[in-house]
């Protein structure tokens, strides 16, 4: 398979947070997030999911911002998921979890496909199914966004996609705060078109019914980029699988419905 000719020099790069096995009785869960955070973050989260596991984070936003995978050529998620499974090898034989969310759920895929002894189980949390006319035309309409709108109007543009109006208005004084704090940044436009196409090559569905693993998708009926079809069909798809969904929360339920995720997780998991 070719993966790029610097993809055995990429692993080691890659940024990782916590490990497996801190704690002997707790599962073991290898976490996949994607780049976007809002005013409200993910650290609740991520704290909640260390005070129950043991927490192993691929940190993607990290990792993209030393351009490893820019200068290396590598745009598919199956490749990613490739160097990140090489990064993986130092805990071969270590039963793991994964839990991931959005652009995570195409890295889990993968790297479950990859490590079927190891893997005992995904978590998919806001996952889409397959390209359709749809979706291509949501994620195009992204690429345009990036490459149309100045700074403040495409945070605007991405926000009022990932979050409800509700969460948004709730929170109108953080996210103000928090569009003004990113006013001098330039768009990325090139690897945000990257990691769009990315996606929407990307039909996970056609994996994950052949992973024998259990599989729990939970996502919420208010999502506007990964609509409530996409879940349906995978659960479609997948015979060892459960479903929770939510009324509401958007697509970024890590940080809409935080408390409610860790339950379910756990009594997933545990």
């Amino acid at each position: 398979m070719k993966v790029g000719k610097h993809l055995c020099d990429i692993p080691e790069k890659l940024v990782f947070h916590g490990a497996f096995g801190l704690k002997k009785k707790q599962p073991n869960v290898l976490l996949l997030l994607p780049k976007t955070r809002g005013p409200i973050g993910i650290q609740n989260f991520k704290k909640l999911i260390k005070d129950n596991f043991n927490l192993l984070e691929y940190d993607d936003v990290a990792t993209e911002k030393l351009g490893i995978f820019s200068t290396s050529n590598i745009t598919s998620l199956k490749n990613k998921a490739l160097a990140v499974n090489i990064a993986l090898e130092k805990w071969k034989g270590i039963k793991f979890h994964i839990i991931c969310h959005s652009t995570g759920c195409g890295l889990g895929t993968f790297i479950a496909k990859n490590n079927v002894e190891e893997c005992e189980s995904l978590i998919l949390i806001s996952p889409w199914n397959r390209k359709d006319k749809e979706f291509t035309s949501i994620q195009k309409n992204r690429v345009d966004n990036s490459k149309n709108l100045e700074t403040i109007m495409y945070l605007k543009s991405e926000y009022n996609l990932l979050y409800s109006a509700e969460y948004i208005h709730k929170y109108k004084v953080q996210f103000s705060k928090h569009i003004l704090n990113q006013k001098n940044n330039i768009i990325d436009v090139i690897n945000i078109e990257k990691r769009l196409n990315s996606i929407l090559d990307c039909n996970i569905g056609d994996e994950l019914h052949k992973l024998k693993q259990p599989k729990l998708f939970i996502h919420a009926l208010d999502d506007k980029l990964m609509k409530v079809y996409h879940v349906k069909e995978l659960q479609k798809l997948c015979d060892n699988s459960e479903l929770v969904t939510f009324d509401k929360g958007g697509h970024m339920l890590t940080e809409t419905r935080t408390n409610e995720l860790i339950k379910h997780i756990k009594k997933f998991l545990i």
